[in-house]
C-alpha cells in the first residue's frame, strides 16, 4: 500500500490527514508525520498504519481528554466532538471515550444532573432544558429520568420576584408589558399557561407591595 497523498486538515493546521491508494487511512501530527517520513509514494503495511494510528494519536487524544476535563465536565458527545475537531481519527476517540468512562471521568447521569442545577439557576423550562440536553447529546432516557423530578413549582416564587424586579416600574396589566414577559418565559421553555399564572402572581405581590 502506497501513500497517495498527505494534506494539512482544515480544523486544525497542525495535524494531516494521509490517505493510502488514495482513500483516506489515518491522522497524526505534522511533526509526527515528518517524524515518521509519512510522505506520498511512502509504502506502508496494514501494520505500519496501525501502529502510526495507536502510537502517534491514542496518547495525544488521552491527553487532550484528560485535559479538557480538568477545566470543566463534559458529556460524551460533547467530548468526542471536541477529540473530532482536533483532528483524532475515530477509532481512537471511540477508545479515549471508553477508557475516559471506565475510568469514571465522564458519566452522561451525573453529568445531566449537575446541568440541571445550572439549568434552574438560569430559570430555565423543561423544553429548553430538554432540548439542551439533547443538543449535548445525552440520552433521551437519561434526560426522562433527570427531568422526572423537575417541578417548577419549586421556582415560583423567584420567577415572581424577577418579574417584579425587570418589571415591576410598569403597567404589568398592560398587553405590551405582558407580551415582554411571555416571551422571556417562552424563550425559557415554560408553557404559556404556567407563564399566565406567574404574571397574574407578579400582578397580585406588586399590588401588594405598593
Amino acid at each position: 500500500m502506497k501513500v497517495t497523498s498527505v494534506e494539512i486538515q482544515k480544523n486544525n493546521k497542525q495535524r494531516v490527514s494521509v490517505f493510502v491508494d488514495n482513500e483516506y487511512a489515518f491522522s497524526l501530527d505534522e511533526t509526527d508525520a515528518v517524524l515518521l517520513k509519512i510522505k506520498p509514494g511512502r509504502e506502508l503495511s496494514q501494520k505500519d498504519i496501525e501502529n502510526c494510528i495507536m502510537e502517534c494519536n491514542y496518547t495525544k487524544a488521552r491527553d487532550k481528554a484528560f485535559d479538557i476535563l480538568s477545566r470543566k465536565p463534559v458529556s460524551k458527545k460533547e467530548l468526542e466532538n471536541a477529540l473530532s475537531q482536533k483532528g483524532f481519527d475515530d477509532a481512537v476517540t471511540v477508545q479515549v471515550i471508553e477508557e475516559m468512562s471506565n475510568l469514571g471521568y465522564i458519566d452522561d447521569y451525573e453529568y445531566a444532573t449537575l446541568f440541571l442545577e445550572h439549568c434552574r439557576q438560569k430559570m430555565w423550562g423543561e423544553k429548553k432544558i430538554r432540548y439542551e440536553m439533547k443538543q449535548k447529546g445525552i440520552d433521551e432516557s437519561v434526560i426522562s429520568e433527570i427531568l422526572s423530578d423537575l417541578d417548577s413549582e419549586d421556582d415560583i416564587e423567584e420567577m415572581v420576584k424577577l418579574i417584579i424586579s425587570k418589571y415591576g416600574t410598569e403597567d404589568l396589566s398592560d398587553m405590551k408589558t405582558k407580551a415582554k414577559i411571555t416571551r422571556y418565559f417562552a424563550s425559557r421553555g415554560f408553557d404559556f399557561s404556567f407563564i399566565d399564572r406567574l404574571i397574574r402572581l407578579a400582578i397580585e405581590e406588586n399590588s401588594n407591595e405598593q
